[in-house]
């Protein structure tokens, strides 16, 4: 027995239709870990992702995975080893679904960025549980704080090999979820909920490697290839926004004094840039996108940026330079972010680069 299983594939939107329906699940045994949190007397969870193929071998349209993989293959023939990701996922705690952007009723409490006072930040216990569960799953989990916005939280975990990561992006919702459902409450990861307050951003970090080196790295600032990498990612920013940014309320998040993006531009440690370079030690060098919300396919997202990426080291793409001053209030002539999804999806259609990716994953 090889593992896969049989499943219908026209009974997941968008996949295949239904005169040709049979798919298979190929499970990665890589990915395989316990899951505790749902665990009951009737018995003990385990996960494993799967690769979605059609019936011969080859993978079906619409498998995010295989997307991934691919643009993985195209950079291992590239001679890198690794592709290094960590995301930063931003979410609310609230007693239920806003009714509207001003419907401030559903928040839980209200306090500030890294507030540690006990009647202002109400759920430090629920954010302990989520990374006591996150630690049972596998999944290492490295701060928790409140963030800008009342009711607004980030749990950070370390990065991992980018398919790693994204397993573990999907895996940490669920827990979220599951853990604030517990406690009578919600986690909610959608990109902008309340109207002058923060969103919730996925800023995401990537670094490559050569045999386990980290070749971002040169001499305390990037390298070459780094900035390479960099400069594909800026120059594509536009049609990769309709992938890491994919639902309407995605650009409601982009506008300024709310610590999101609005130009295309990168800086050090600047967080107004669309792509941040933290001050870190030469083995954590890295370039934070801050871009992409959480309502992303992290798979798809990853691909999206990987091949940006590679396309500028393939081409050598010449480095803007970077941004010292606050990006949104810059007069200079920089590009900006899309500011509405079919704006954004009007870059992608015009990009042969990111349509070559779609066709991948659309049918």
């Amino acid at each position: 027995m090889n593992g896969n299983v049989s499943i219908d594939g026209s009974s997941i939107y968008g996949m295949t239709d239904v005169n040709n329906s049979d798919l298979v699940l190929s499970p990665d045994l890589e990915s395989y870990r316990r899951l505790p949190i749902y665990d009951t007397e009737f018995g003990n969870v385990a996960m494993l992702m799967c690769y979605v193929l059609n019936p011969d071998g080859s993978p079906a349209t619409g498998c995010t995975r295989s997307t991934l993989k691919n643009e993985l293959d195209k950079m291992n023939e590239l001679g890198f080893s690794k592709m290094n990701v960590g995301f930063e996922p931003e979410f609310f705690i609230l007693k239920s679904m806003p009714s509207s952007p001003t419907d401030t009723t559903c928040k839980v409490d209200f306090g500030s960025y890294a507030d540690i006072n006990s009647t202002s930040d109400t759920t430090a216990h629920i954010r302990r549980e989520m990374m006591y569960e996150l630690e049972r799953a596998g999944i290492i989990p490295l701060t928790s704080h409140h963030e800008r916005a009342a009711s607004q939280f980030e749990i950070t975990f370390k990065y991992a090999d980018s398919m790693r990561s994204c397993d573990n992006l999907v895996i940490y919702k669920l827990i979220a979820e599951h853990v604030t459902h517990k406690h009578g409450l919600c986690a909610i990861f959608e990109p902008k909920l309340f109207d002058g307050s923060n969103g919730s951003g996925c800023h995401t970090n990537i670094s490559l490697a050569k045999d386990d080196r980290n070749i971002f790295a040169s001499n305390g600032d990037l390298s070459d290839t780094a900035k390479c990498f960099m400069s594909g990612i800026l120059k594509h920013a536009k049609a990769i926004t309709s992938i890491t940014n994919p639902k309407e309320d995605s650009y409601k998040r982009f506008v300024k004094g709310c610590e999101a993006p609005t130009s295309i531009c990168w800086g050090y440690r600047n967080r107004s840039a669309m792509i941040r370079v933290p001050k870190a030690s030469p083995e954590a060098t890295r370039i934070e996108v801050r871009s992409p919300d959480s309502t992303m396919n992290p798979y798809l997202g990853i691909a999206a940026l990987l091949r940006a990426g590679l396309d500028g080291i393939s081409r050598k793409l010449r480095t803007p330079k970077p941004i010292h001053s606050d990006a949104g209030n810059d007069r200079s002539n920089i590009a900006k972010l899309p500011e509405t999804l079919i704006d954004a999806k009007r870059e992608f259609e015009k990009s042969a680069l990111m349509c070559s990716l779609g066709k991948s994953v659309m049918a």
